[in-house]
């Protein structure tokens, strides 16, 4: 009995075998000869380079600054720690040494984060070596022999545990330890507990079920500096001068001049904030024979002219900038309850209507009553430098013509630059 050809089911129809697709170099329809495509050239990949975590260290109050010149540079913003001030966080790919090219950055640290819960474990092999090969990177970006020793800052630096890290370190690199912390050549490490959250997998909740509590695990993080000195000790400062403004707060004050075209630098000092600036259409004045002689030997000529009466016309300047003595290294209380208001007075016939003038000082009180009419607080910034609790202000020459004055206006209140 011949058996019948099975019958397609309900579920569909028996499908046609597909055709196989013509090849290269077959012939097609009406003669024609399919074209055999050039082998295309293999690119070759370049590696992909390792990406690293970084910490930014910056005079706290200048993060906004700071993220600001990161972003310009590098396009992607750094994090600002939230536990820290003056800490920012972000992840590079690009060679280390850009990252020392900041300006508004005091150092900058690799970071990684070890899971153990105690400083002993770090001299395990994997963690070990791990700080090891961050310790032979900052090395590497300097000329031999820029770092003579190594410190290490950390909780519980005298006991066992650290000092064998600390001297396994040392005899791995070539380097003494540095116990004093007065060496100038010296890399330094920290390791620090951190709290690391527990991430927990998701579940489903039920009004039941109590509530979940966050757990925490504590790990260590290390931190190697990329500097045997901080970032702020410029290469150009051939000359210091007591009272001199730090060089990151001194970049923080020229960018926050904006794109004025002619400033001038009252109590320009050692010229810290003009050199900062890089700009040619500015000049700075200062009575100090002292002060004149650092600037110059900075590389920058200043004006013998009283900062309260400048030999220019008025409104010549688009910006006027000051660090203020705090009459503490330069200067007394006395002198400034003087210098203050006849220096403000000068400020504003100089300053073009609608100009902007940056002063630094820690004379708070001082400053804030002789702030006249003719001007309009338009920023403060709070800082943290050195022990000191100075303050930053961008203030606005006032038009004149519009009449009111700044405390009839709106104070703006202080925000990122």
């Amino acid at each position: 009995m011949r058996s019948e050809p099975s019958k397609p089911g309900k579920r569909g129809v028996a499908r046609a075998t597909p055709k196989p697709a013509a090849k290269p170099g077959r012939p097609l329809k009406g003669g024609k000869i399919r074209p055999v495509p050039k082998a295309q050239p293999e690119v070759e990949k370049k590696p992909t380079a390792p990406a690293f975590d970084y910490v930014l260290e910056t005079i706290p109050g200048l993060e906004a600054i700071a993220t600001i010149e990161v972003k310009e540079r590098f396009t992607t913003p750094p994090k600002k720690d939230r536990n820290v001030p003056g800490l920012l966080h972000m992840t590079f790919t690009g060679k280390p040494e850009r990252l020392l090219a900041l300006r508004s950055v005091v150092a900058v640290f690799r970071r990684r984060v070890h899971a153990i819960p105690r400083p002993t474990g770090l001299l395990g092999h994997q963690y070990f070596s791990a700080i090891l090969a961050d310790c032979s990177a900052a090395i590497a970006l300097h000329p031999e022999g820029s770092f003579t020793a190594i410190r290490l800052a950390a909780a519980g630096r005298d006991s066992s545990a650290m000092s064998r890290i600390a001297s396994e370190l040392a005899k791995a690199l070539n380097l003494e330890v540095d116990v004093t912390g007065e060496d100038t050549q010296t890399l330094l490490v920290r390791l620090l507990p951190m709290q690391k959250k527990v991430e927990k997998p998701p579940r489903r909740r039920s009004r039941d079920d109590p509530p979940e509590v966050d757990e925490y695990v504590t790990v260590w993080e290390s931190l190697v500096s990329l500097s045997p000195r901080p970032l702020s000790t410029r290469s150009w400062r051939k000359a210091n001068y007591p009272g001199a403004v730090n060089a990151c707060v001194g970049y923080a004050m020229a960018k926050l001049l904006g794109n004025a075209e002619h400033v001038i630098n009252l109590c320009a000092g050692s010229g810290t904030i003009l050199i900062e600036r890089e700009q040619k259409n500015a000049l700075g004045c200062d009575t100090s024979k002292a002060a004149r002689e650092a600037a110059s030997a900075n590389g920058i000529e200043l004006a013998d002219w009283d900062a309260t009466a400048v030999p220019l016309e008025d409104g010549w300047a688009d910006a006027v900038v000051a660090d203020l003595p705090f009459g503490q290294r330069i200067g007394s209380h006395k002198d400034n309850v003087k210098l203050y208001p006849a220096l403000l007075t000068e400020a504003a016939r100089l300053l073009r209507p609608n100009g902007t003038a940056v002063f630094l000082t820690q004379e708070i009180r001082l400053f804030e009553e002789n702030l006249s009419q003719q001007w309009q607080i338009e920023r403060v910034i709070p800082l943290t430098v050195g022990g000191m609790h100075p303050k930053l202000y961008v203030i606005k020459r006032l038009n004149p013509r519009a009449g009111g004055g700044a405390k009839k206006q709106k104070t703006v209140r202080p925000k990122s630059p």
